[in-house]
């Protein structure tokens, strides 16, 4: 059954368009269940019903054009269960619904299944047969599993043949993903390179068979010298006869062999990916056909040597793409490198496949203050690249090939945008006092946009977080001590007089070093933060000694530790602080070395028990909200499938802040927040209402906390605090925050401009 269930999905996948998936999926399905029809309906939200999609064993001209609705017959009657229906005598059901024009007269035996993505009914699938029984629970099976199995796929076909079809008919396409730093981007897209299968090639067509030609030789040709240089490389450490694998692969290049099969497919009028994608999918589909075992695995090869010519295929359309003056950069998983790459005033927006709103990828993007998307549903990126949109990262939605009523709409919007944001910068050079005389301490998360924060200094009070590993990201080794003394050193004396808080190297989870890989299956709940420097004290002691020397005459430097879960960890930190301290006095006599204040991260749920124990051993605690929601809610923060469970205002992310506000307070212990919730305007009050007088926040955020601070009362917000912490979701925490700042005439910063688009 296993078998059966992987050739259906690898036929489907493989399918030019969505009819001829539809077509092929109903076939197997029918075939494979030895039963006399299989139908799949799919759902028109516009129109609110389902229409017939590709049947075999109904009327096939009613496919396309039957529709049923959704809360109509046995088909309706399943997408509102969201579970299957197995009957004997279909009609004997309440729910059935005769439709003389499908022609389902004659069947009795009634299955069907709900096809479901990402909580989205997208159709359903019915098999039925003339013999009145009850289908077993191993087909029932069978199809419930097809179904989840194929769910994605066929939630990535609709959208490819919408888009496909949008292209010719020259009508916008909307996109749905996560919002992650919020604002409006009109420009042009522009892909990265993804890593290549041939999933992410979208068949097209082209004309001029002469260049595709030539295109495909050319990486035949690179192929060919790659080969050649493998079989040189490894001449001297392997065997003659294995070398022979490159001989087969030479021959399988050869213009009798792969060559010719490509060049019926150009002469056909498909592209030279598109010809190279058609070949190898078919070649493989026969390889693996074959019960020969030896035969079966020259799939892999084929592939192999496919994905190679592609490769160069790609390269060499590459090799000479500009960037767009408005650069929309669409990223299968973002890195910073990505955004390094764009020339300066190019970069528009930024849409993320892969990925969440809360990676750090993401806080990269907001702390540069550009519009981003994460999440957006996985589709061949080529087919997006060069194309105009139109990216509205308030509400996660993304226009591909915008109307230009829509263009002029958000243009006006834009502006509209821009005129505020021109009102918070018109303030931000006063001081963050609520109406009720309570001065507030904002200070910058920093250290991810390296060339433009130290021009941030009169804006804040300091930094709050300087995170010192995104220089190690960007080495290409780890860098020295004298390197990093040199580094620290300009930071410090860039915000002096002001406090500038360094955490120590935080890598793992999502936060990778090129030379220092970490592999794990649970990288957030592996080695990462302290783990890894206690771990290696060599490269710890080589930090704090860089960080305690750059302070020398200064005085501004705070350390603190990140990822503690325990006090053994505190206590092994401060003895390797104490042996760094030692060892520059020895080396350095002459100079006056201070001992920097010492505090930890509140990340980890257990650190947040320790506070006592925390308030004798450091001077200060400073909570990180990202990681902390991401523990406390057991939810992977970097995971698209689970983004929307990630919420800092659910009540019980709330009451724990409070607690630690509360807590800290009773201990006379030093507190502040440096996650993300410090820099959104509702997280901002209600932080603030529990106590928190020390918000740390990106460069963007900044103006924004000091323009609405200066317009409310501390007493108001402690009002509006205690009625959330009894509300039972997120959702109703923010609908009481929304309307209390919509109550203080600040509705406009929430204002979503896709509501008159949807």
């Amino acid at each position: 059954m296993l078998a059966t269930l992987r050739s259906i999905a690898e036929a489907v996948s493989q399918q030019a368009d969505l009819d001829s998936a539809l077509a092929c999926f109903v076939k197997m399905v029918k075939e494979a269940m030895q039963t006399q029809c299989c139908s799949i309906y799919f759902a028109d939200y516009s129109q609110d019903n389902f229409v017939l999609m590709a049947t075999q064993g109904l009327n096939p001209d009613a496919v396309g054009k039957f529709r049923i609705g959704f809360t109509e017959g046995l088909v309706g009657l399943v997408a509102q269960r969201e579970e299957p229906i197995n009957i004997a005598f279909a009609k004997s059901h309440p729910r059935f619904k005769l439709s003389p024009e499908v022609n389902e007269e004659g069947y009795n035996a009634f299955l069907s299944v709900p096809v479901v993505h990402q909580k989205k009914v997208l159709g359903v699938i019915v098999v039925q047969q003339k013999l009145a029984r009850v289908f077993s629970p191993d087909e029932e099976s069978f199809l419930i599993t097809l179904s989840a199995q194929l769910a994605s796929q066929l939630a990535h076909a609709e959208i490819k043949e919408v888009l496909r079809l949008d292209e010719f008919s020259h009508q916008t396409s909307v996109l749905k993903g996560v919002s992650s730093a919020p604002g409006i981007a009109i420009g042009q897209a522009f892909v990265v390179l993804p890593k290549l299968d041939f999933s992410s090639i979208e068949l097209q067509k082209d004309e001029d068979v002469s260049t595709q030609r030539k295109l495909f030789t050319q990486a035949v040709a690179a192929t060919r010298n790659e080969f050649n240089t493998l079989s040189m490389t490894l001449s001297d450490s392997i065997p003659k006869e294995a070398l022979a694998v490159f001989d087969v692969y030479q021959q399988l290049l050869d213009a009798k062999s792969l060559g010719q099969n490509v060049e019926a497919q150009l002469q056909q009028g498909w592209s030279a990916k598109s010809a190279l994608k058609i070949v190898i999918e078919k070649l493989v589909a026969q390889f693996n056909a074959m019960q020969d075992p030896y035969i079966k695995e020259r799939a892999v090869d084929v592939k192999d040597i496919g994905l190679r010519v592609l490769h160069h295929l790609v390269n060499t359309e590459y090799a000479a793409k500009p960037y767009p003056q408005d650069t929309i950069l669409i990223a299968s998983t973002l890195t910073p490198a990505m955004l390094a790459e764009v020339p300066k005033g190019h970069l528009a927006g930024v849409v993320s496949v892969n990925g969440a709103a809360n990676s750090h990828a993401s806080i990269l993007t907001r702390a540069m203050g550009i519009p981003a998307i994460w999440g957006i549903e996985d589709l061949p990126l080529l087919q997006f690249d060069g194309k105009p949109m139109i990216l509205d990262a308030y509400a996660g939605r993304l226009y591909i090939s915008p109307s230009q009523s829509l263009h002029d709409k958000y243009s006006q919007l834009k502006y509209q945008e821009a005129l505020l944001n021109d009102r918070f910068l018109a303030e931000q050079d006063l001081e963050a006092i609520t109406l009720d005389g309570e001065h507030i301490s904002l200070l910058l998360n920093a250290g991810l946009e390296m060339n433009t924060e130290h021009d941030n200094k009169r804006l804040c009070d300091g930094v709050g977080l300087y995170r010192t590993e995104a220089w190690f990201m960007q080495k290409g080794q780890f860098p020295s001590q004298s390197d990093q003394e040199h580094w620290y050193r300009e930071v410090l004396t860039c915000y002096h007089p002001n406090p500038v808080v360094m955490r120590t190297l935080d890598i793992g989870g999502d936060k990778v070093l090129d030379y220092f890989n970490i592999s794990e299956e649970n990288p957030f709940l592996g080695w990462r933060g302290i783990r890894v420097t206690l771990d290696h004290p060599e490269l710890f002691l080589d930090q704090l000694k860089a960080m305690l020397k750059a302070n020398i005459g200064l005085g501004n430097l705070k350390i603190m530790l990140p990822m503690i879960s325990g006090a053994e960890e505190v206590e092994e930190s401060l003895k390797l602080l104490e042996q760094a301290y030692f060892e520059l006095e020895e080396q350095f006599p002459e100079q006056a070395i201070e001992r920097p204040e010492i505090g930890v991260m509140l990340e980890v749920p257990s650190s947040v028990f320790m506070l006592e124990e925390w308030s004798q051993k450091v001077d200060f605690c400073s909570v990180g909200s990202n990681d902390l929601t991401q523990y406390m809610l057991a939810v992977d923060r970097s995971n698209a499938r689970v983004a929307e469970l990630f919420n800092p205002y659910h009540p019980s992310v709330l009451r724990v802040l409070l607690k630690v506000a509360q807590e800290c307070q009773n201990h006379e212990l030093p507190f502040s927040l440096c996650g993300e919730l410090g820099g959104d305007p509702e997280g901002a009050l209600l932080l603030i209402a529990m106590g928190y007088r020390r918000l740390s926040m990106n460069y963007a955020s900044i103006s924004k906390i000091k323009f609405v601070l200066r317009r409310l009362k501390v007493s108001d917000m402690e009002h509006l605090l205690q009625q959330c912490l009894i509300q039972p979701t997120a959702k109703h925490v923010l609908r009481l925050t929304r309307n209390f700042m919509i109550e203080h005439q600040l509705g406009e910063l929430f204002y979503t401009p896709s509501q008159e688009h949807t």
